[in-house]
């Protein structure tokens, strides 16, 4: 759900001295410096493109977050800065608005013959000084074997994380409807439920860190529901999402909104004293036999990669992996997870 987005006037600049060999003497030293965006907005698109297509990944995973990228760069809304030598765009850094843990960069690139352990290590360093503790990372630093991004980015306190999507297959049948009492449809007085459950389901997990809006849980979770509801992330389909209540109590949900490709379940969610009892599997069915209904063949979910009950409940009502995982990278020191299997 993250997006580069925000106000950017004016980003600090810091200069850095690398001493780096050069092929003509191992005493000279190469000069760097850090630029906002707005200095070569050119260069800036042209490194992005280069960042997002070295990791190979499918035109449809790539080419809408690409899209928002290079819009934020041509409006002036891109956080980020260039790094130069001799003049010119040899890296790029982006990053989101901060949340309270702190950054979340989405791109850190050097060009092609630049990515090297250590010029990474430099370039991160860089974008700390100039703009704030990294709390998340971009796995796949292009120029860079698995296991010397592996250990850059350990040696810096991060540790990895994988997400995947899954989707409901088009030439899948119908799952068969899932007794429980007390499902029903969203209704918006469901809301406050829905945030008691939001609370007590993500606790101190990655997902919640991902996008976290409020160190308090209580302003958390009224934040988080209230960008679903309203629409932040996409339209939100109230006939397609559900909940089961007891006793007027919501113990489970699926809250469902429309992405650039199609329905995206945004959540699945269970109150923890009740899991194990078919809840989560009677709200998921009953969304997607909507979606069939109302005549949606894309039906999607993001998942965690070490949420085993997560996935295990989503390969049982027939979803599959159809794009990951991806991985990045989280700072253990500013993200205070517990492990997804937990």
């Amino acid at each position: 759900m993250s997006r580069l987005a925000a106000t950017s006037t004016s980003i600090p600049l810091l200069a850095a001295i690398g001493r780096m060999k050069n092929p003509v003497s191992s005493r000279t030293l190469l000069v760097y410096s850090l630029r906002p965006i707005s200095d070569d907005p050119a260069a800036a698109v042209a490194l992005a493109r280069e960042a997002v297509r070295s990791h190979r990944d499918p035109d449809e995973e790539s080419a809408p977050f690409l899209s928002s990228v290079e819009g934020d760069i041509a409006s002036g809304a891109a956080r980020g800065v260039l790094r130069m030598h001799d003049g010119r765009a040899v890296g790029i850094a982006l990053w989101s608005p901060p949340n309270p843990p702190g950054l979340r960069v989405e791109i850190l690139h050097l060009e092609d013959g630049r990515g090297s352990e250590s010029a990474y290590r430099e370039f991160f360093r860089e974008v700390e000084a100039t703009a704030g503790p990294v709390a998340f990372a971009p796995g796949r630093l292009a120029g860079l074997a698995a296991s010397d991004e592996r250990h850059l980015m350990e040696s810096l306190g991060f540790a990895m994380f994988a997400r995947s999507e899954m989707r409901f297959p088009p030439e899948a049948e119908t799952p068969e409807a899932r007794a429980a009492d007390g499902l029903a449809p969203f209704a918006p007085e469901d809301e406050p439920g829905l945030r008691r459950v939001y609370r007590e389901a993500y606790g101190e997990r990655l997902d919640r860190y991902l996008f976290l809006l409020d160190p308090d849980p209580e302003k958390e979770a009224l934040a988080a529901m209230r960008e679903i509801l309203d629409g932040r992330w996409g339209e939100f389909l109230p006939w397609a999402s559900f909940v089961v209540r007891d006793g007027g109590r919501v113990v489970a949900a699926t809250l469902v909104t429309r992405a650039s490709y199609g329905p995206l379940i945004a959540h699945v969610m269970v109150d923890p004293e009740r899991q194990g009892r078919g809840l989560g599997r009677a709200v998921l069915i009953a969304t997607v036999r909507a979606l069939r209904s109302h005549g949606e063949s894309v039906i999607v979910l993001n998942v965690t990669e070490g949420n085993t009950r997560a996935i295990g409940l989503y390969e049982r009502v027939g979803f599959v992996r159809t794009l990951g995982p991806f991985h990045g990278w989280y700072s253990t020191a500013r993200v205070p997870v517990r492990p997804a299997g937990d």
